[in-house]
C-alpha cells in the first residue's frame, strides 16, 4: 500500500524518536534518512537501524533537493516509505517542498512530530515562547546578509526575542559556531555587542550548554561541539529575568536594561 511518513528524530540521538515514529518506521517497506538540515552528532546509524529493525538509506542534499526526491517518489509507488529527519519534520522548507511534490501525485503524507530547536529553546532558556519574533538563519557565506541584522533590530525594537539558526554544511566545515556568528554580527553592526544574548549547544544531550551574557562577552565563549544556536534577547518579563539568571548564568549587570 502506498504511503509516506515524515518522522522526526528529535534533538540529540536516536532516542529522540517518539514511540509513534518508531512504530511507523517499523511498518514501512523502505526507510530513508537525511542529516544535512541539522546535525545530530550523537546519533548512531547502526543503533537506529537496530532499533527499527531495518536498513536505512541515507540521502545526500543533492538527492533530496537537486533531484527533487525522485528516489523517494519512486519508492512510494512500490509501497510504504518513511523519511527520518533531524528535529521536527516540517521546520525545514526542504521537507515542505517534498510534501508538496507528494501531494501533487495524490499521496498524502503523514507527519510524526518530535522535538526541535523551535520548541526546545523556550524550555532551555526559560524565555516565553510567545515572545519570540521572526527567526533567521546566519549563513556561512560572506558577506553577512542584511536581513540578519534587520531581523534582530526589528524584533528587538518590538521587545521580542530573536532565534538565530546557524548554517549547517556537513560536507564542508560543519556548523557555524556561536562565536563565529556573533563576531560577524558585531562587525556588521557594532551596536549589537551590548545586546543580551543566550548561546545554546547540544540541547537535549546530557552535556547541553546554555549560557547568557552580553554579546561582546559571548563571542569568546567556547560552547564545544555543535549543534549551536543563539537567542538575542528582547524585553524581559520578571520571570524570564529570573530564569536567565538561574538557568543560564546571567549576571545582574547582564540583566540591567541598557539606556
Amino acid at each position: 500500500m502506498q504511503s509516506f511518513s515524515f518522522i522526526g528524530l528529535g534533538l540529540s540521538d536516536e532516542n529522540g524518536i517518539t514511540l509513534e515514529g518508531l512504530e511507523r518506521a517499523r511498518l514501512a517497506d523502505k526507510i530513508f534518512a537525511e542529516f544535512y538540515t541539522n546535525t545530530m552528532p550523537r546519533l548512531d546509524l547502526k543503533r537506529l537501524e537496530s532499533l527499527i529493525g531495518k536498513k536505512i538509506r541515507v540521502l545526500t542534499r543533492s538527492e533530496l533537493e537537486e533531484q527533487d526526491g525522485r528516489q523517494l517518489l519512486a519508492a512510494t509507488r512500490e509501497g510504504s516509505v518513511a523519511l527520518l529527519v533531524p528535529g521536527d519534520p516540517m521546520i525545514a522548507t526542504t521537507h515542505v517542498s517534498l510534501r508538496l511534490s507528494l501531494a501533487k501525485v495524490g499521496i498524502k503524507a503523514q507527519i510524526i512530530h518530535a522535538a526541535s530547536i523551535m520548541s526546545a529553546i523556550s524550555g532551555a532558556t526559560g524565555l516565553q515562547s510567545y515572545k519570540f519574533g521572526k527567526a533567521v538563519t546566519v549563513p556561512r557565506d560572506e558577506p553577512l546578509p542584511r536581513s540578519v541584522i534587520d531581523t534582530i533590530s526589528d524584533n528587538h525594537g518590538r521587545g521580542l526575542h530573536t532565534l538565530l539558526l546557524l548554517d549547517v554544511n556537513p560536507g564542508f566545515a560543519g556548523q557555524l559556531t556561536i562565536g563565529e556568528a556573533l563576531a560577524r554580527i558585531i562587525m556588521a553592526n557594532p551596536e549589537n555587542q551590548d545586546l543580551l544574548t543566550v548561546g545554546t549547544a547540544r540541547l537535549g544531550a546530557p552535556d547541553e550548554k546554555v549560557k547568557a551574557a552580553r554579546m561582546r562577552i559571548m563571542v569568546n565563549e567556547d560552547f564545544g561541539e555543535p549543534p549551536h544556536s543563539i537567542v538575542v534577547v528582547g524585553r524581559l518579563h520578571f520571570m524570564e529575568s529570573e530564569a536567565l539568571s538561574v538557568f543560564c548564568g546571567a549576571t545582574d549587570e547582564d540583566l540591567r536594561e541598557k539606556p
